[in-house]
């Protein structure tokens, strides 16, 4: 029996790679994964519908979701983590010493409904005290849909400038970045980390609420599911299979060390401590307190009008 071709855009990360190599199959399915940033697979599977699969940002997806604009379903399985508190820099002239400080400043991102955005906002409020609608919210790029209310104030920069430049020239006070621009890394003049010792803070934060915040998940599109239902639980045990194939290369020591780090094999019996043998989990179990979270930020800062059931947001046979 012929096998169903499927295409699939993704980043090449480390748990997926063994995928791309065919270390791993997904039972009945010929997957042709294609190699591309969250750029080039993200916005044209919004735009276009242009793969059968692809990598997807979590607020994107939850959004069209619950308004019933999303024509793919997806897999918990979550491609993409970080957490936050690293990603805020601020401008050293902004008088910004502790989050509360953060308080009537400008910040910036670049779209307001970011996944990281929201897991930083949402923190900032809970953790200390910084209630959104007491910042000035600044943009990069347009956004369909977003009806914020009257006190939660958001502009769209002009385009032509990098926001990174803006806070590096002083017009932004505070910025939160999906990735850390290179200018940033070391001594910067006059911009650094909101928090100095960020990991720090962040084992801080997992230790009180077990929460690894994801940023991207894998979506099938709609109509490939409906035709193919079976497509779904496929794909996530194969996805599941390639991490474990990543957790083993990981914990390889000594001359079997795979990758270009040293000391390796002591950060990972680090994270096994404090965070366990499944240190990025996939499958709902896992993640329920973190995707129960993330959808009360959502809620809180009016990216959605209603919380949906994780039965609406995942494929029900793919749900462990």
């Amino acid at each position: 029996m012929s096998k169903l071709p499927l295409t699939l855009a993704c980043l090449d990360y480390d748990r997926v790679k063994p995928l791309m190599l065919r270390q791993v199959e997904p039972a009945g399915i010929d997957l042709n994964i294609l190699p591309y940033s969250p750029d080039d697979s993200v916005w044209p599977m919004v735009r276009y519908g242009e793969f059968d699969a692809s990598e997807m940002t979590l607020a994107t997806y939850a959004i069209l979701r619950t308004r019933g604009e999303a024509p793919y379903i997806a897999i918990p399985v979550f491609v993409s983590r970080a957490f936050p508190h690293g990603a805020i820099f601020v401008h050293t002239k902004a008088d910004i010493h502790q989050p509360q400080d953060l308080k009537g400043k400008r910040i910036g991102s670049g779209q307001f409904q970011m996944s990281i955005a929201v897991w930083a906002r949402g923190i900032l409020q809970h953790d200390y005290g910084v209630d959104p609608r007491e910042v000035h919210w600044y943009t990069g790029r347009a956004e369909v849909g977003l009806n914020l209310p009257p006190d939660f104030k958001a502009t769209l920069f002009p385009p032509g400038k990098m926001l990174a430049d803006r806070l590096e020239e002083g017009e932004l006070d505070a910025l939160i970045v999906p990735t850390i621009p290179a200018k940033f890394r070391g001594n910067h003049p006059h911009v650094r980390r909101l928090f100095p010792d960020p990991k720090a803070i962040e084992l801080e934060y997992f230790q009180r609420t077990r929460i690894f915040p994801m940023l991207h998940l894998i979506v099938i599109k709609q109509e490939v599911y409906d035709k193919h239902p079976w497509v779904a639980s496929s794909l996530y045990r194969a996805f599941v299979q390639a991490k474990e194939i990543c957790y083993r290369d990981l914990s390889e020591t000594m001359e079997r060390l795979r990758y270009t780090v040293p000391w390796l094999d002591s950060h990972v019996e680090d994270l096994w401590r404090t965070m366990g043998q499944d240190f990025w989990p996939y499958g709902l179990k896992a993640n329920t307190h973190a995707l129960e979270t993330y959808i009360q930020y959502l809620s809180e800062q009016h990216l959605i009008d209603r919380k949906p059931a994780f039965e609406e947001l995942f494929a029900r046979n793919a749900l462990d």
